[in-house]
């Protein structure tokens, strides 16, 4: 197992280096993703869009990061991908996506959907869809309380910010607000202590006149996550 995540990177192999604590489980834990990802009914924009959301609400960097990939590679808009990391009233969602991200507001923090809301999405997808979403957002929301608890690192790059370096040109801010803001001081600071790293904060990054934005990669973790 860990022989094969090698292949997809340091952060693949850190989550499989925990795993590998609990072989059984890690078995099963596999298989239930592999089911979702390779023989689920959803469509495959709305499975990303629903685990886009999860994870942001959840604070689990590197499950964002990687779904923001996948997400891109299935044709899910720049747009929205970021619309999911706000306000996802302030986006111009099809209805089945408005009725998905509604749910996965409610269900990433274990509240149950209210009739009206069900009713909606019984409208909208068949019995066995409306399970898997579900279950998908619950996956979801394990894989990220569990990486996150045991602090299992990612593997790629983090953000650093120099506030004694910012000049408050503001165009973090405005490329990126949902990860930095402004202090009472108008010095640079990160909304998130631990945000996914995406393109539109590599672009922050970037156009920072001042140089106050620093992206580090990480020493190659050799040791998985202590269960002690």
């Amino acid at each position: 197992m860990l022989h094969a995540s090698r292949r997809d990177g340091a952060g693949r192999e850190n989550l499989f280096g925990t795993l590998a604590h609990h072989p059984p489980l890690a078995e099963a834990w596999l298989h239930l993703a592999q089911v979702l990802t390779h023989q689920g009914l959803l469509e495959p924009t709305l499975h990303e869009l629903a685990l886009l959301r999860t994870s942001h609400l959840l604070r689990a960097p590197y499950v964002r990061a990687r779904h923001e990939d996948h997400a891109r590679d299935v044709g899910v808009a720049p747009e929205a991908v970021a619309a999911t990391a706000a306000d996802p009233a302030a986006y111009d969602w099809s209805a089945p996506e408005a009725a998905v991200l509604r749910a996965v507001d409610l269900l990433a923090v274990g509240e149950v959907l209210p009739e009206p809301l069900w009713r909606e999405l019984s409208g909208m997808f068949t019995a066995a869809q409306l399970l898997e979403l579900l279950v998908l957002v619950g996956q979801c929301a394990m894989v990220c309380t569990t990486l996150n608890t045991l602090r299992t690192p990612g593997g790629g790059p983090t953000v650093r910010v120099d506030a004694a370096r910012c000049c408050s040109a503001g165009q973090c801010v405005s490329t990126a607000p949902d990860v930095f803001a402004h202090d009472e001081d108008g010095q640079v600071t990160l909304v998130e202590e631990r945000p996914a790293v995406t393109d539109r904060l590599r672009l922050a990054a970037a156009l920072c006149p001042s140089g106050a934005i620093h992206l580090t990669a990480p020493d190659r973790i050799t040791e998985e996550a202590s269960l002690s």
